[in-house]
């Protein structure tokens, strides 16, 4: 049954649990809110998001896998553009979560839709992409995909963070 105002109630209390380190607490929560959600609600891919950052946290990996998903597949029913903010966050977040999950093949194929010319979250997804190139061995096209999101970081302060990230993969002579 549909009931938008208490999925989002749901939804903000578990987040609240959430960011007070309640993790445990806010699973219910989240799992009730969903509900109750409008499946065509702007904030159902948020909800998935967050809980699917919650579980990954507690590390129940294929639950959080299973929110990143249908966080990426609501993003693109709300906006069906590859390049669109919320498509490229819920990409990210699913191929991060996937690397966690040692499957950088996996994590590779959710990025490969994304054109990273002009994209504000190129240097993240630029960052996923060398470290699930790396994990597959193919370490020339990892150190380039390195290079690449070290160029696309907005700042020094977000360069010196991905050099420190993929320090293993444009460190000379590591082999992956």
């Amino acid at each position: 049954m549909v009931n938008q105002e208490k999925a989002s109630q749901l939804a903000r209390d578990g987040f609240d649990l959430w960011q007070a380190g309640r993790l445990e607490e806010a699973v219910p929560l989240y799992r009730e809110a969903l509900e109750y959600v409008d499946p065509n609600h702007w904030a159902l891919e948020g909800y998935y998001g967050e809980f699917g950052a919650i579980l990954a946290t507690l590390g129940r990996d294929d639950e959080a896998r299973e929110q990143f998903e249908l966080s990426l597949a609501a993003a693109r029913r709300n906006d069906r553009d590859e390049q669109s903010p919320g498509v490229l966050i819920a990409r990210y977040f699913l191929s991060e979560h996937l690397l966690k999950m040692n499957a950088p093949s996996e994590a590779l194929a959710v990025i490969e839709p994304v054109s990273f010319v002009g994209s504000r979250q190129d240097c993240a997804l630029l960052t996923v992409q060398a470290k699930a190139l790396w994990g597959l061995s193919r370490c020339a096209e990892a150190r380039l995909a390195a290079e690449a999101a070290i160029a696309a970081a907005s700042s020094e302060e977000i360069r010196e963070r991905v050099r420190g990230i993929l320090g293993s993969i444009i460190r000379p002579g590591t082999d992956g």
